[in-house]
């Protein structure tokens, strides 16, 4: 017989199944609130809406995340971190150029894809310094060293000149990436065709600025 099984203190597995179910109802909370703030918005969205999608009692919503505000914030911690962050990029291309555009590329799909849960979250950040810095802190520590990472690489083949600031670089395109993505697709309605030229306007003369010049 298991010694530590028979002399474990009974009230530790029942704290541990506690904390199991308090995780797996937040958890449904900020799946439901996901839903809710995309398709209703921030202001229209309710916390009996979200806690009814979730099957749980709406007063959980302000003991875990102390409101509404609160909640969102959750939400955008745990999401938009996994959502823009970047990474999950098709394996670097053969030559800068090609590889610029295929990012490029990749950030206008993943914004147009995004773009309800997106347009929540910018607008809160107008108003809400909390979700201001947490998607500021998504560029800083995820989009932005991803991109970096890529650029390394070639410049490590020779493709970059030894002196380029690459953390710029990367702070810039990331930057880029929204604006085409978000701005000119879903704020702007832009064509496109249209975008899609830009795109490959942008990557030719930011990789040919990095080349190493003889």
């Amino acid at each position: 017989m298991d010694e530590s099984a028979s002399t474990a203190d009974p009230c530790c597995g029942d704290a541990g199944n506690r904390k199991r179910d308090r995780e797996a109802t937040k958890g449904s909370l900020l799946d439901a609130a996901k839903m809710v703030f995309a398709e209703r918005g921030f202001d229209a969205a309710t916390t009996r809406e979200i806690a009814g999608r979730a099957g749980v009692n709406e007063q959980l919503i302000q003991r875990y995340f102390s409101g509404k505000s609160g909640l969102l914030l959750a939400v955008v911690e745990r999401y938009w971190r996994e959502e823009t962050g970047g990474c999950a990029l098709p394996p670097p291309a053969d030559d800068l150029e090609t590889d610029l555009a295929h990012f490029l590329h990749a950030q206008l799909k993943h914004s147009w894809q995004c773009r309800d849960f997106t347009r929540v979250v910018l607008a809160r950040a107008l108003v809400d310094t909390a979700i201001a810095d947490e998607m500021a802190r998504t560029l800083s520590e995820s989009r932005i060293p991803c991109l970096l990472k890529r650029l390394e690489l070639f410049r490590a083949r020779g493709a970059i000149a030894a002196d380029a600031d690459l953390a710029n670089v990367a702070a810039g395109i990331a930057t880029l990436s929204f604006g085409l993505g978000f701005l000119d697709q879903v704020v702007f309605g832009r064509d496109g065709e249209r975008v899609c030229a830009v795109v490959g306007t942008l990557a030719h003369t930011i990789a040919h600025g990095l080349t190493p010049r003889s």
